[in-house]
């Protein structure tokens, strides 16, 4: 694609992942497509199931409009009675559709579970992160209260101590001022 001046066009993030995805759903298409083919040729009985195992695709997208008629055509071509091989599918045809079907479920809650833990998990961070912000701007806080009461209390400590030392000295000072009294009366 190139603009009139003939520079090629930037294509935006969402023209690639549109494209990309395009590309995904064709090749998928295909790979179904493939496996009929197959399937027809080896005579395997086909269902829906069995050809989105076998082509590595969703269910979803055998199901789907388009695909649902080819594979729906694939079962009635193989069930024609102008076939040389013909192989019904009856009992053991559905028997298989079930077991897979099982497998599929199976596999289906596992990963649902797998994505509810990892929700879980992902979800108790976000609590956490949330309920810890207030607690961060609390300790912060508490300590800079704590660093101003260290302060002040080494400053009291220190008027404690020139108070002490300011009291003895007056002490001395009276015992004295008493003695000399007391010596001054005694003459």
């Amino acid at each position: 694609m190139t603009h009139a001046a003939g520079k090629p066009a930037t294509r935006t993030p969402a023209q690639v992942l549109l494209e990309s995805r395009q590309k995904e759903s064709r090749e998928k298409r295909a790979a179904v497509a493939r496996e009929l083919d197959a399937m027809l040729a080896d005579g395997d009985p086909i269902t829906f199931v069995k050809v989105a195992r076998r082509a590595k695709v969703s269910t979803w997208l055998v199901y789907s409009p388009g695909t649902r008629e080819q594979v729906q055509e694939a079962i009635t071509k193989q069930r024609q009675p102008d076939q040389t091989i013909s192989r019904p599918a009856g009992i053991q045809s559905l028997r298989t559709d079930l077991a897979l079907a099982r497998q599929e479920i199976t596999v289906l809650r596992r990963e649902r579970e797998d994505l509810r833990a990892s929700l879980r998990q992902a979800l108790g961070r976000q609590l956490n992160n949330l309920s810890t912000a207030p607690l961060v701007d609390r300790l912060n806080r508490l300590a800079g209260e704590l660093a101003e009461a260290r302060a002040s209390n080494t400053e009291l400590n220190l008027q404690i101590t020139a108070l002490q030392d300011d009291l003895s000295a007056a002490r001395t000072s009276l015992r004295r001022m008493i003695r000399e009294q007391n010596t001054d009366t005694s003459r």
